[in-house]
């Protein structure tokens, strides 16, 4: 193989395992980045420590004295526990089912003011909208963070409260003989309220006009973490419950729970990270198993004259002192190759085999027939048959010749002029 085959197929194997490695690589950025891209835990989740996360509220409360869970599904009208609602994700059913725990006079803080549940009014119905900037609020005094203050409130749960922060909410419209708190807004006129009340067969349900007061990154202002415990928490011990409603991420109570299997349980990135790792490999593989350049032809190794069996036989012969033995096996086994490379059948006489062999190998008439008839009586004898035969195979079978040298002398020197016995017995096997 010339210097430059060498180089294309070293320089093509290098090519392909850079590549491979540049693949596999890009393919592992990709799942990082699909698994980074996986939405974290939603907003206003009581198990979030996140700003948008209620985490705080839930340390808050707990803090206060109230004992604090939160579910998906609403609790039993017979429950003793106040329910608050940060973000409104009931469907219908629930819905009807949280009326109906009020109507049986429990007590509901919606504090989402989209939801229907409240009645509140939106912007179309007379609310007003509220807002307040992070920077602004961030002073020492609650009176002074506070956006929205406490005004006329005629509400005794909260009358002690100085102001709530809103970032982004609305005051709704009262009546002036409804329950109201938190009317005092720069920017707004009376009959406006940020707190309202409505009664529901034995119960109450309590509207507020933002729900953001109460995640993390807001609570510490004002008197917003006084509102919900005031609203919530009005003795130590009370029960309170979160409810999360449906389309939220799993809790801890959920595990073991309905009829979902093990493998429904396994998120679809990690499905998705196994998929393009096994198409991943196949790809790795199929660019490992193809073959850049030419196709290289690989030397073969030229055929040992004589078989193993019968060097090993001939040489154990030799050294027990069996010549003739020994050299009738070298002489049985060129008598079977003869006749195999020319297609005769080991039944052919002699002379016929020696005929055909001089006219298709150029020998000279005779010579193989008086090869193929030599007896061997002792060492020397055995020696000289041996290089005898091999000057045979060499003019006889063309792969033979390989061990040539250029000039045309066999590679390796005939043996009669060895001296000693040992070397004459290797060379008889090297040779056989």
């Amino acid at each position: 193989m010339s210097r430059s085959a060498d180089t294309s197929s070293a320089t093509a194997a290098g090519l392909k395992t850079v590549g491979g490695i540049v693949f596999i690589v890009v393919m592992a950025l990709a799942v990082l980045f699909i698994v980074s891209a996986q939405p974290g835990p939603d907003p206003f989740d009581p198990r979030s420590g996140r700003p948008s996360g209620a985490r705080g509220l839930v340390l808050t409360l707990q803090d206060s004295g109230g004992s604090v869970s939160d579910t998906k599904s609403v609790p039993d009208p017979l429950d003793d526990t106040r329910v608050l609602l940060l973000e409104d994700r009931l469907d219908d059913e629930q819905r009807q089912d949280l009326l109906d725990f009020v109507e049986a006079g429990g007590i509901a803080v919606v504090a989402d003011p989209e939801s229907s549940l409240h009645g509140g009014s939106g912007l179309d119905g007379g609310a007003v909208p509220v807002a307040g900037s992070t920077s602004a609020a961030n002073q020492q005094s609650a009176t002074r963070e506070a956006n929205v203050r406490s005004g006329d409130c005629t509400i005794a749960a909260l009358g002690r409260l100085r102001g709530v922060f809103v970032p982004s909410g609305v005051l709704y419209p009262v009546g002036p003989d409804e329950p109201q708190c938190m009317t005092d807004a720069a920017g707004v006129g009376d009959g406006q309220s940020f707190v309202i009340v409505r009664e529901f067969g034995d119960g109450l349900i309590v509207g507020l006009g933002d729900n953001h007061p109460f995640v993390n990154q807001n609570l510490r202002f004002a008197d917003n973490a006084g509102l919900a415990v005031a609203l919530l928490v009005p003795e130590r011990g009370a029960q309170v419950t979160f409810l999360l409603g449906k389309g939220v991420s799993p809790t801890i109570d959920d595990i073991g729970t309905g009829e979902e299997t093990l493998r429904d349980l396994i998120p679809n990135w990690v499905w998705m990270a196994l998929v393009v790792g096994a198409v991943a490999f196949v790809i790795f593989a199929i660019s490992r198993a193809i073959g850049f350049g030419r196709i290289v032809a690989e030397p073969v190794v030229a055929p040992i004259a004589g078989s193993e069996l019968v060097s090993a036989t001939g040489n154990l012969m030799e050294r027990a002192g069996h010549a003739p033995r020994a050299g009738w096996l070298l002489l049985e086994r060129l008598h079977r190759d003869l006749c195999r490379a020319h297609d005769i059948d080991l039944s052919v006489p002699l002379d016929e085999l020696d005929r055909v062999v001089a006219q298709r190998s150029g020998t000279q008439v005779g010579e193989v027939e008086a090869m193929l008839r030599r007896t061997v009586s002792t060492d020397t004898g055995l020696v000289e048959l041996t290089a005898a035969i091999d000057r045979l195979r060499r003019q006889v079978f063309p792969e033979a010749r390989l061990d040539t040298e250029p000039g045309g002398h066999p590679a390796t020197q005939s043996t009669e002029n060895h001296q000693s016995t040992e070397n004459h017995q290797d060379e008889s096997v090297n040779v056989s």
